[in-house]
C-alpha cells in the first residue's frame, strides 16, 4: 500500500519534524506499505517557516493552502498512490478532495474524532492555537458530534514551545499538557485528542496513551488502519457516494474547461 501524507508548510519549515513523523509512522506501518510526506509545497523555505502557523488565522490565506492540497490530492492519483491522509487537525479542503479522486481521502481530525467516540463517551481536543478554533467547531458540527464533544481546551504554550520541544526542550511543552489535560477532564472529558500534530508525535515520543484514567488518542494508529481498512474496501468495489452537491465528482471535460477559464493547473 502507498500512502501519500499530505501536512502543511510546518511539515517542511520545522527542523526535526518531518523526521519525527516519519519515525512514529515507522512505528505501526506494516510490511509493504510505503509512506511518503509531503507539505503543501516540498521544499523548505524562508518564507515557508515565516507563514507556518499564521496563515491558518485568515480564511482568505487558509483557501491558499486548501487549493494546494487538493491539487497534491490528484497528483497522488495519479502517481498510483492508495490513499491519501491529510494530517492537519482541521481536516483542510477533506470533503472537496473526496469529490475529485476515487482512491480514499482520510483526515487528521474527523479520523480522531471518530475512534474517540469508540473509546470514550465526550472528546476534547487539545490545542493550542485558539484563533482557530472557529474551524475546529465547524469540523465537529459538520460531523454531527457536538453531543460527543467537550470543551475545546488551549494549551497555554506556542508554536515557539512545539519547536523547542522536537528539539529536546520539552518541558514548557508537557507542564501546559498536563495543566490542559486536566482542565478537559474537568470539563467532561474522558478522551483527549492531540489537536495540532506535532502534539501527537511529542506525546506518543514521551509514551502518554491515559492521563488520570482518560484516554490519550495517538492517532496515527488509526489513521493507518482506517486507511488499509478503505482501501480494502475499495479494492471490493466499495467507494464514497457520488450523489449530492459535496460528493459528485465533476466530469473530466468540465473540470478541464473550468483550469483553462482560469488559466490554472489540476
Amino acid at each position: 500500500m502507498r500512502v501519500w501524507e499530505q501536512g502543511l508548510v510546518a511539515t517542511y519549515s520545522l527542523p526535526g519534524y518531518k523526521a519525527l513523523i516519519e519515525e512514529h509512522y515507522g512505528a505501526f506501518q506494516r510490511p509493504g506499505t510505503v509512506i511518503e510526506i509531503h507539505g503543501v509545497r516540498d521544499e523548505a523555505t524562508e518564507t515557508a517557516a515565516r507563514v507556518a502557523g499564521r496563515a491558518v488565522n485568515y480564511a482568505y490565506l487558509h483557501r491558499m493552502h486548501d487549493n494546494q492540497i487538493l491539487k497534491n490530492v490528484l497528483r497522488a492519483e495519479r502517481e498510483g498512490f492508495d490513499v491519501v491522509l491529510i494530517g492537519v487537525l482541521q481536516d483542510p479542503a477533506l470533503r472537496e478532495a473526496r469529490s475529485i479522486v476515487d482512491i480514499p481521502v482520510l483526515g487528521y481530525g474527523e479520523v480522531s474524532m471518530l475512534t474517540a467516540c469508540m473509546l470514550g463517551e465526550r472528546f476534547s481536543f487539545l490545542c493550542i492555537n485558539p484563533q482557530m478554533d472557529a474551524l475546529v467547531q465547524q469540523m465537529i458540527r459538520e460531523r454531527g458530534l457536538e453531543s460527543r464533544a467537550a470543551r475545546t481546551t488551549y494549551l497555554d504554550c506556542g508554536y515557539d514551545d512545539l519547536h523547542d520541544a522536537v528539539q529536546g526542550r520539552p518541558g514548557r511543552f508537557f507542564q501546559a499538557f498536563e495543566t490542559a489535560a486536566r482542565r478537559a477532564i474537568e470539563n467532561g472529558a474522558d478522551v483527549l485528542l492531540p489537536g495540532q500534530t506535532i502534539i501527537a508525535e511529542l506525546l506518543w515520543k514521551a509514551g502518554v496513551t491515559r492521563f488520570d484514567e482518560a484516554v490519550v488518542l495517538d492517532p496515527r494508529v488509526p489513521m493507518l488502519r482506517m486507511a488499509e481498512m478503505l482501501v480494502d474496501m475499495r479494492k471490493a468495489g466499495i467507494g464514497v457516494s457520488r450523489r449530492g452537491f459535496y460528493w459528485a465528482k465533476p466530469p473530466e471535460e468540465l473540470a478541464a474547461a473550468m483550469n483553462r477559464f482560469y488559466g490554472t493547473e489540476p
